[in-house]
């Protein structure tokens, strides 16, 4: 990891009861090859979060109540200095060059306000202990396979503290029925890692309010339609 005094990116790691597993992504951003900042937000965590934090002294870090990774996010953003804007999970990781190989695509695409790439699965090998591969890479509206504009947000609007999870989906579905561009390309550029720690464990497309955010994006068009018929 490169730090400058101006980061050319800003990367925010929303965290709850995250000590097991975040250093390994904070690790997998100091291995990035880009000037950056690291923000760390604790959602009011119960666990030795609060400890596995202090002891880095290259991340800014903050805490709030818990109010759900949302909430958590956006209060990072209110504290990025950078133009462009990366998300990362406390549970999951980056492959090396991830932001570079990013950057470059938005530079390659000025009008441009995403990059997307894809996303692979991991769980924990009984026998080894270590992280194996699960399944075919995915393209998924997950913030952590992304890097923004920050003025995307500025057109868009932060994430909605309202949700407690989907909140990536409703974000990028407003990025998309506004009009912004969103380059996907086909690397895979995370790992998200099953744990059994995972807060969308578990739970179905309904509980994890997918269909909700889908139906947020649909009604308007649906009236629109019907307008104009």
């Amino acid at each position: 990891m490169s730090i400058a005094v101006e980061p050319r990116i800003s990367v925010i790691v929303p965290t709850y009861n995250g000590a097991a597993t975040l250093l390994d992504a904070i690790e997998s951003i100091r291995a990035q090859e880009v000037p950056l900042e690291i923000i760390v937000v604790d959602d009011g965590s119960t666990d030795d979060t609060p400890r596995v934090i202090e002891a880095q002294d290259d991340v800014v870090a903050m805490r709030t109540e818990n109010r759900g990774p949302a909430a958590a996010r956006n209060c990072g953003l209110g504290f990025a200095r950078a133009p462009f804007i990366a998300f990362l999970d406390d549970d999951d990781v980056w492959v090396p060059r991830k932001l570079e190989q990013q950057l470059r695509l938005l530079d390659e695409h000025p009008s441009a306000s995403v990059i997307l790439g894809h996303t692979a699965f991991q769980s924990l090998d009984p026998e080894s202990g270590g992280w194996r591969t699960v399944a075919e890479p995915h393209l998924l509206y997950h913030l952590g396979a992304s890097l923004c504009r920050r003025e995307a947000f500025d057109r868009i609007g932060m994430l909605d503290p309202e949700l407690r999870s989907s909140e990536d989906v409703d974000w990028f579905l407003r990025v998309r029925d506004a009009g912004l561009e969103i380059v996907v390309s086909p690397e895979v550029v995370q790992f998200h890692r099953r744990n059994g720690l995972n807060m969308t464990l578990g739970k179905d497309l309904r509980d994890l309010g997918f269909i909700e955010v889908v139906k947020r994006s649909l009604d308007p068009r649906r009236a629109a339609a019907g307008a104009s018929q």
